[in-house]
């Protein structure tokens, strides 16, 4: 009777005891305010093409809740930012509002668009093999010949370079003289007026060209001591603008030194440069000698003036070329013998005027001085 008490007074303390373990089972706590229910704490891995909003839509079923999912993860700098292999924590959903209470609208926060996907790297193409050409056959020689000098042809050449003419010629010279000037000036210049006397009332009209010259020094030949003629400067132009009886009025159209009153003038012939042929070999031997240069130096130098003893009588014209020649005394053998030494070329020479038995040359190369008595040889010559 005491064991059958015993046992059940044991079975009612357990049933005591279990009551309330069975009554919390029966009747879960209510969650703590901030507590959302239902939190997943397992690490999402963002995968390629993943946005917190699609995350949102899809593991928390509201795509609306992206917000909570960007405070959860404090690493995200921009929402709109997230990389594949990022480890993201996921926070519960909200608990709707009961129906009951009227929800205050809450601030739409602004959609994230999604990140575009990077593009895969290509994969390079093997570099085609090029493809063969042909290299081009080289082209022959071509033996290089050495142009001769080209002759000057500048206007100052053609109008300014002085002639050398027999003592005869120098004593007539001319067509009349510069008589006057309007403002009484001595020495006139380029673009001033002057009055021409003339010898005779010969053909001279309005528009006609004069040359202004000046006869200068005699040249004396260094091997038979005569006189081989006198310089004839040419100063400058001038064009005739009227003509009464034997006076005449003109401007001065180029000047190539001063001009002054008594200078003789003549009808003023230019030279006639053969521009657009070039020198050739010549084929018939003329042998010169150079006379003087133009100020009497004694040494004359690259792009000097000097004066031969051929002119147009010897078939000599502008363009010409000269090789200048120093000519070396014959040296003695043992025996006594002469034996000739060649000479030396000591540089080339254009022929830029000529009269009838005289040229004037200017140097356009030089190895050396070139001096009055040096031989002077026709090498190019322009074809009649």
């Amino acid at each position: 009777m005491k064991r059958t008490s015993g046992i059940g007074l044991g079975g009612l303390m357990l049933v005591v005891f279990c009551l309330p373990v069975l009554a919390g089972a029966a009747n879960p706590p209510e969650p703590t305010p901030g507590e959302t229910p239902g939190a997943l704490e397992s690490p999402y891995v963002v995968k390629k093409g993943d946005s917190l909003w699609g995350i949102s839509r899809d593991l928390l079923e509201d795509p609306l809740l992206w917000p909570r999912l960007w405070e959860k993860n404090k690493f995200i700098s921009n929402p709109n930012r997230i990389y594949p292999g990022d480890r993201l924590g996921l926070p519960g959903k909200e608990v709707a509002p009961a129906p009951a209470a009227a929800p205050s609208p809450a601030p739409v926060a602004e959609t994230p668009k999604p990140e575009p996907p990077k593009p895969e790297p290509a994969t390079p193409e093997p570099p085609k093999e090029p493809e063969k050409v042909e290299a081009p056959a080289p082209p022959a020689p071509v033996e290089a010949k050495p142009a001769p000098p080209v002759p000057p042809a500048s206007q100052h050449a053609r109008v300014c370079s002085p002639v050398l003419v027999g003592e005869a010629e120098a004593a007539k010279v001319g067509i009349g003289e510069l008589v006057k000037s309007p403002d009484d000036r001595v020495m006139v210049s380029m673009e001033d007026r002057v009055f021409v006397g003339l010898d005779s009332s010969g053909p001279l009209n309005k528009g006609d060209r004069l040359a202004a010259i000046r006869v200068g020094r005699r040249i004396i030949e260094p091997k038979t001591g005569r006189s081989a003629g006198r310089v004839l400067h040419v100063l400058g132009l001038l064009e005739v603008t009227d003509v009464k009886d034997r006076v005449a009025r003109a401007r001065i159209s180029y000047s190539c030194g001063p001009i002054t009153v008594g200078d003789r003038v003549a009808p003023f012939a230019p030279t006639a440069f053969p521009e657009e042929k070039m020198p050739q070999p010549a084929l018939r031997s003329v042998n010169a000698a150079v006379l003087a240069s133009l100020r009497d130096e004694a040494l004359i130098g690259l792009q000097q003036i000097a004066f031969v003893d051929v002119g147009a009588s010897q078939g000599i014209g502008p363009g010409d070329i000269f090789a200048l020649m120093r000519q070396n005394a014959p040296a003695a053998t043992s025996a006594g013998a002469l034996l000739p030494i060649p000479s030396d070329r000591v540089g080339d020479a254009v022929v830029l005027r000529v009269a009838d038995r005289s040229a004037t040359v200017l140097l356009t190369a030089s190895s050396r001085e070139v001096r009055v008595g040096d031989l002077a040889v026709l090498s190019y010559q322009i074809a009649p």
